[in-house]
């Protein structure tokens, strides 16, 4: 994917969640139990904290891991002052993961992928999806831009499924995931031992269509099956959500 991408998609979330922290944040999430756009908002905040300081120093700010330090209220920011502090932090983060070209050895959450390119689509990848949440408890989200959308798809399959679910969706059966408006197609093969994984055409037990965003959006759980076009056994794209949970 084309890093500049990352950088100009990176931008426009993260400006849009500053606007969304001046406005209203009591309302509930209502794809994510508990959380609400205070929440989500201080969530992505953290996060980008954790991060920036991680790299500047070549070395994780806590054993707790990203989401764990990001979690805590220990580290949550007192202040009324929401939008101020998510702009700050998500220009530290912008500064410090983008003054590198993206093959610049630095320190990552990946057992593989030890570069800095792997930050610029992990943060972008964040801030979008959250921003699509935030911008849920309002009613009034955007669809994510679909040539990103894709290659999140591709992040969760060859990242978050491969280093920490390897072998959550085990057993049999097939799915074949198909986005209607950018060059995305998946074919996830089950096995005893985990999922194959191909970006290729196929015949799957089941097929999903829909939007690159709306895919996105379902393999992270904010959409279900029934808000894309499906042929065949949906209870996989039910078991796919239920066991696939990041």
């Amino acid at each position: 994917m084309r890093t500049h991408l990352y950088r100009e998609q990176f931008e426009a979330a993260t400006e849009r969640i500053t606007a969304l922290a001046s406005e209203d944040t009591q309302g509930p999430v209502p794809h994510i139990e508990d959380w609400t756009a205070k929440d989500a908002i201080i969530h992505v905040g953290s996060v980008f904290s954790f991060v920036a300081q991680s790299i500047a120093q070549n070395a994780p700010l806590s054993d707790n891991g990203v989401a764990g330090w990001a979690n805590d209220p220990a580290n949550h920011p007192d202040t009324k002052k929401l939008s101020e502090w998510f702009k700050s932090n998500s220009e530290y983060l912008a500064e410090v993961v983008w003054r590198h070209l993206p093959d610049d050895e630095i320190w990552t959450t990946s057992r593989s992928i030890k570069t800095a390119a792997f930050w610029m689509r992990r943060m972008t990848q964040e801030a979008v999806m959250h921003r699509w949440d935030i911008e849920a408890v309002h009613a009034d989200t955007n669809p994510i831009n679909a040539e990103l959308a894709v290659d999140g798809i591709d992040e969760f399959y060859d990242f978050f499924v491969a280093e920490r679910l390897p072998d959550a969706f085990a057993g049999n059966g097939t799915v074949h995931l198909h986005a209607t408006d950018a060059d995305g197609e998946w074919m996830i093969t089950r096995r005893n031992e985990g999922i194959e994984v191909e970006k290729a055409h196929g015949k799957g037990d089941v097929a999903a269509r829909g939007s690159a965003s709306d895919l996105l959006l379902f393999v992270w759980n904010r959409k279900t099956h029934a808000e894309l076009e499906t042929f065949g056994d949906t209870e996989l794209l039910m078991e796919h959500q239920r066991l696939l949970r990041v």
